[in-house]
């Protein structure tokens, strides 16, 4: 590794290099996410949607706050030699990131939601207008296919950097078989999974009433998948940053796989909850009520 600019073998990208605008922007979007939070709680009237946003943007909030403090840690890891720990802790870091951005659209939809339930009732001044509400439905089921859309780009840029972490681990040393497959399977298959949840909630939306809609347990499963990973993802950084120089030339085998799976494959239950969860799509146009558009009555 080049001590300046952390440049490693095997990839053309400085994850040192990266780390600074990657920490400023999972700081950006926490503090937007914060600004939210203080929102919600100042209201006077609580609702279900308000409650359930406030959840989803609790546990973005710590995902994307612990992640800007992960990547600030990476860019002072500048040791010589020292590419497989930095990018160990670069492909962590990332997978914080990408769990958060969905959690926040997702959290935005959740926020469109509340102020639907909001507009939908009763006010001084009269309901709203069935156009304008008809309009906000829409706009709800744009935000929800905003989210299918962030959650594949993110599987496909965090795919790409576990590729980079392979080249980077195994440079100067044969590569392992699936080291080549493993980025194309993990898109894949994370893009299957996501098409079978979508499909799964959209026949159990049909099958059953708005009140039988499982969203309350598929938001807590969501809400502790984010906050475990985050914490876990922060704790394996730090002590990844701890380890000596020469625990990572060359970086052991099965800590390589280890730190691949955790990243790949502890994330997507996460945004499959995340997907899972989001607001009820029978409720555009329906009359059931605002309680029943997140099913809940």
């Amino acid at each position: 590794m080049s001590a300046s600019d952390g440049t490693c073998a095997g990839t053309g990208w400085s994850a040192v290099e990266s780390a600074p605008a990657n920490s400023q922007l999972a700081g950006v979007l926490a503090g937007f996410i914060f600004a939210g939070i203080v929102m919600i709680i100042t209201e006077r009237k609580a609702s279900v949607a308000r409650i359930t946003a406030l959840r989803v943007l609790i546990s973005a909030f710590i995902a994307l706050a612990l992640d800007s403090y992960a990547f600030s840690l990476l860019n002072g890891d500048v040791a010589e030699n020292a590419c497989a720990r930095i990018w160990t802790e670069s492909l962590i870091a990332s997978g914080m990131l990408a769990v958060g951005a969905v959690a926040v659209m997702a959290s935005i939809s959740w926020l469109l939601s509340a102020y639907i339930e909001t507009q939908s009732g009763e006010a001084e001044s009269g309901p709203p207008s069935a156009q304008s509400i008809i309009g906000l439905a829409t706009l709800e089921r744009l935000l929800r296919r905003i989210v299918y859309g962030v959650t594949v780009m993110t599987v496909v840029l965090l795919s790409t950097v576990a590729n980079d972490y392979v080249n980077v681990a195994f440079a100067g040393r044969g590569k392992p078989w699936w080291g080549p497959s493993i980025s194309p399977l993990y898109v894949l298959s994370a893009s299957l999974g996501m098409i079978g949840i979508t499909w799964w909630r959209q026949r159990r939306a049909e099958e059953q009433s708005p009140t039988d809609y499982p969203s309350r347990n598929a938001l807590s499963t969501a809400f502790a998948a984010v906050i475990s990973y985050a914490l876990c993802g922060t704790t394996a950084i730090g002590i990844t940053t701890s380890t000596p120089i020469r625990f990572w030339n060359p970086a052991p085998n099965f800590l390589v796989i280890v730190t691949i799976s955790f990243v790949l494959v502890v994330p997507v239950p996460a945004m499959l909850a995340l997907i899972y969860a989001m607001p009820n799509p029978r409720a555009s146009g329906e009359g059931d009520g605002p309680a029943n558009r997140h099913g809940e009555g």
